[in-house]
């Protein structure tokens, strides 16, 4: 049987169609890649976005590719270009619940609150999974975060824990040294593990004058009973106040900090001060930041210690002025498991208020670095690690108040691990493991302790 001929006016047609179709294989090939690409999760959004945008011109207005690109530039941080791409999903398909779910998370990485919020709440008006509703409710709790930042409230905190400590009395970790100016004299060591209970708390508000001004302040307290070793047992109680100034990507706080520190239900220590702190947004994920922190430490003598003796210094001759300069940096990532990363250093002294016994005196350096990671809708893990150096003075001639002929120096190291679960609203249990170790050439000096606590915590807002 003959096949009818082809009409002349119908070849250039089926020319075209004859060349658009491995182009068109070519394209879906080109998705499905950028696609794989997505799936990883392993920052290659860039490449994604990189692969998909030289066809936006020519397939804008398919849903397939406008979602597609829409979450590539997400990945890539171009989030103008992924609300657009979303947007025109959302125009031919209402009713798509991932493209909204996506252009709510653009939103809010943009910084736009109220839009972002709106796509949230149509989100879950939709009645999604039940993960989906976790995802969106913890988006929603960081809009409410937001809005405090912007808005005058209240919020506060309570705690309660229970845990082991190695060493709870920071005793050397040697078991007994001799004392070089004192020859045939040994001392040995008293370390001593025990077991504790902690409570606290603490209030925080601010007042926000204009968009650019507002007034803040906060107190906490804190307290940790060692069951066995009472003369241990230490608290805390500190309050601030301060000014906080915020145009564009810039924010400069200054603040006023009153602390106290006790050793055994008596005041070991106190401090005031004050600190200013520039604070610069990279972008919405980054940020930079530098201070410096002024403060003044005085030592009451306790109640119930002996007179002064000649040679052997009171508390009071350690009162110091401690002055610290630091810089930091943090970023979140959005991939899979939703990493978030900090980091700082700082330099310091502290310089006594009197002469009498300039080897408390000292030069720190720090260093200063952790992170967290999203295990589930409902678990976090995090983990930090800080080193200080201390260099302390040593007077021209004289001995040691230690009786070590020799200027101290201490490398103190600090390793924290934990997780954190939110299994109610509002509600936090947080168990940790924190290993620390100073080193130093003074024996009575170095110690290490290992600690482990679990700490349930309600926060009010």
């Amino acid at each position: 049987m003959r096949l009818a001929p082809i009409p002349l006016s119908l070849l250039p047609v089926l020319v075209c169609l004859a060349l658009a179709a491995p182009v068109a294989s070519a394209q879906d090939a080109t998705l499905d890649n950028a696609k794989s690409l997505i799936a990883t999760q392993q920052g290659k959004g860039r490449a994604a976005f990189d692969l998909l945008a030289p066809l936006e011109q020519q397939r804008a207005g398919e849903p397939a590719f406008d979602y597609l690109y829409g979450l590539a530039a997400i990945d890539a941080g171009e989030f103008t270009r992924a609300v657009f791409a979303l947007e025109r999903v959302l125009a031919v398909e209402p009713n798509h619940p991932q493209a909204r779910a996506e252009i709510a998370r653009a939103y809010f990485l943009m910084g736009e609150n109220k839009a972002a919020r709106t796509e949230f709440e149509a989100v879950k008006a939709a009645k999604p999974p039940a993960e989906v509703v976790a995802s969106v409710e913890r988006f929603l709790d960081a809009l409410q975060a937001r809005d405090r930042m912007r808005q005058s409230g209240v919020s506060g905190y309570l705690e309660a824990g229970i845990g082991h400590d190695s060493n709870a009395n920071a005793a050397s970790s040697a078991s007994g040294f001799a004392i070089p100016n004192l020859p045939g004299f040994v001392f040995n060591g008293g370390k001593r593990s025990d077991t504790f209970r902690t409570i606290a708390g603490g209030i925080n508000g601010r007042y926000v004058m204009s968009n650019q001004w507002s007034l803040f302040g906060g107190a906490s307290l804190s307290r940790r009973f060692n069951n066995e070793i009472d003369q241990a047992d230490i608290g805390s109680q500190s309050a601030d106040a301060g000014l906080s100034y915020t145009r564009g990507d810039h924010e400069i706080t200054a603040a006023t900090q009153i602390q106290g520190f006790d050793v055994d239900n008596s005041r070991f220590r106190d401090a005031f001060g004050g600190v200013v702190q520039w604070r610069y947004s990279l972008s919405q994920t980054q940020q930079v930041a530098a201070y410096v922190q002024l403060t003044r430490l005085t030592y009451p003598n306790r109640p119930g210690a002996a007179a002064p003796v000649a040679g052997v210094p009171a508390q009071t001759d350690r009162n110091a002025h401690r002055e610290v300069v630091g810089v930091a940096w943090a970023n979140s990532f959005d991939m899979r498991f939703s990493p978030s990363v900090y980091a700082g250093a700082y330099v310091g002294e502290e310089r006594l208020m009197s002469n009498s016994y300039p080897e408390f005196a000292h030069k720190l350096f720090g260093l200063r670095t952790g992170g967290q990671i999203s295990l589930g809708e409902q678990w976090n893990a995090f983990a930090s690690l800080s080193y200080e150096d201390r260099r302390y003075g040593f007077p021209a001639s004289g001995v040691n108040l230690l009786l070590f002929p020799y200027n101290r120096l201490d490398r103190e190291w600090n390793l924290r691990l934990g997780s954190n679960y939110t299994f109610a609203r509002n509600w936090t249990i947080t168990p940790a493991l924190t290993f620390t170790e100073n080193q130093s050439n003074v024996v009575v000096s170095a110690y290490r302790r290992t600690l482990f606590a679990a700490t349930l915590r309600y926060e009010f807002k």
